[in-house]
């Protein structure tokens, strides 16, 4: 006889979600992921396969996810300049919550420089924020709301790399004043 799954594997798999964005890849054990997805070992594996194969499956629902949340955002703003503000505040305010910054960015500083697979995840997830974000700068351009100075290219990637640090240090423990001194400092830039 076929057994049924006794629970939700999406649920499951947004819990672990929460536990690597908490813990991290290094420090969540298999009892941790269990307990938070309240399934037993042999689910885990039936369904998720081992700890490294659920960790990618964690991450790639995470940066769907956070696209999804990014394009919304890009939706309800008046203009690509209010967007890229809206952009910078939402990940300060989403890491503020309980400290832990963005599971891409830390991924990136702990897990990738010896995990190929974690690595190139990480880089598809940066690859197409930056994107989004030079979307943004040139169609701000075009609206005349951001400065028509230089090269696009570079714009992005100095206030793509800013934002990245911005969740770095939401997760330190910077204070809100300083992450939205920060923010009003890098929006400067596309004066």
């Amino acid at each position: 006889m076929v057994r049924t799954k006794e629970f939700e594997p999406d649920t499951a798999l947004a819990r672990a979600v929460d536990v690597f964005w908490e813990r991290g890849y290094e420090k969540t054990s298999l009892q941790n992921l269990v307990d938070r997805m309240g399934i037993g070992r042999r689910s885990l594996y039936d369904t998720f396969g081992d700890k490294h194969t659920l960790f990618l499956r964690a991450m790639e629902r995470y940066g769907a996810h956070l696209g999804s949340e990014q394009l919304e955002i890009i939706d309800r703003a008046a203009d690509a300049r209010q967007a890229v503000r809206i952009l910078l505040e939402t990940s300060l305010a989403e890491g503020l919550v309980l400290r832990r910054g963005c599971l891409t960015v830390n991924t990136a500083t702990e897990a990738t420089t010896e995990d190929a697979e974690a690595s190139a995840l990480v880089q598809r997830q940066f690859a197409k924020a930056r994107q989004l974000l030079r979307d943004l700068i040139d169609r701000g351009r075009r609206e005349g709301l951001i400065t028509s100075r230089g090269d696009s290219a570079a714009l992005t990637a100095v206030v793509f790399n800013a934002w990245l640090g911005l969740r770095v240090r939401v997760r330190s423990g910077a204070s809100l004043d300083e992450l939205m001194a920060d923010v009003n400092a890098i929006l400067t830039l596309l004066d």
